[in-house]
């Protein structure tokens, strides 16, 4: 055989080997292999693509609020078929894992990683709104079934008793903050703001791009696009160091520190 023919055969197999080992990778951490569950190709729901459960009885969702003594919401996910696994998030999707994504009509509040949530009442404008939850692979895609997320809602009323129109204003903040992303730089500088346990805090974020805003730790998500700020409000229950971040571009934007 010649050393041109040779050539060529070593190279065929050498493609055909490789297009395998692609279409059969291990899971990071499992000894299994598998193709990766692919995402829909149809349209992005709220920025994240569908990716259709397969492979037996898909996973299931039930969404219950119940509304908290001190205030807010404490929310219950009961999942069928379905893991919580936040040791993997943004990671290679996995059939029956992952975490949920929570909305309030419509817009993302926060993720979730476990079967419980607490929803700052200052997640929820005053009067009826729906609470909707979706769940999510690894990567954010989120799961579903005929090209329908796999999802559940119900309603909540938010500031004060349903129908009560003359509820109290949200109260005046102790810390207040405002920053802005023009063109991927953050003013003012990325630095450390202090907030004493129970303290109000509300933080104004402007952009001249969409973004979604993350505050890591206390898990509260708000849009923010040109000419429409995201302000996230909450108390400071939780003491630590927290970081504030922008997810689409990856811009860390502050920290707070909780004392």
């Amino acid at each position: 055989m010649s050393l041109h023919i040779r050539t060529a055969l070593t190279g065929a197999v050498l493609a055909l080997a490789a297009a395998g080992c692609a279409g059969e990778a291990a899971e990071p951490g499992t000894g299994g292999s598998g193709p990766t569950p692919a995402a829909s190709s149809s349209a992005a729901h709220h920025g994240h693509g569908l990716r259709e459960a397969t492979g037996g009885e898909p996973p299931a969702v039930a969404l219950e609020a119940t509304k908290d003594p001190s205030a807010g919401w404490n929310v219950h996910l009961d999942v069928e078929r379905y893991a919580f696994t936040p040791g993997r998030v943004g990671g290679r999707p996995r059939q029956g894992e992952g975490h949920a994504h929570l909305y309030v009509d419509g817009e993302k509040i926060a993720r979730v990683y476990g079967p419980w949530h607490h929803v700052p009442a200052s997640a929820v404008g005053q009067g009826e709104h729906t609470l909707s939850v979706r769940l999510s692979a690894n990567d954010h895609s989120t799961w579903a079934v005929g090209g329908e997320p796999i999802s559940d809602s119900t309603a909540i009323t938010g500031g004060g008793p349903a129908g009560d129109a003359a509820a109290a204003p949200a109260p005046e903040a102790d810390t207040t903050l405002e920053i802005t992303l023009d063109d991927g730089a953050v003013s003012p500088e990325p630095g450390r703001v202090e907030a004493a346990l129970g303290d109000r805090v509300r933080i104004t974020v402007r952009s001249d791009t969409t973004e979604t805003v993350h505050l890591h730790g206390y898990d509260i998500e708000r849009s923010v696009a040109p000419g429409q700020p995201a302000v996230l409000e909450f108390t400071a229950e939780t003491s630590g160091l927290f970081e504030l971040e922008a997810h689409e571009s990856g811009t860390l934007l502050t920290q707070i520190a909780v004392r």
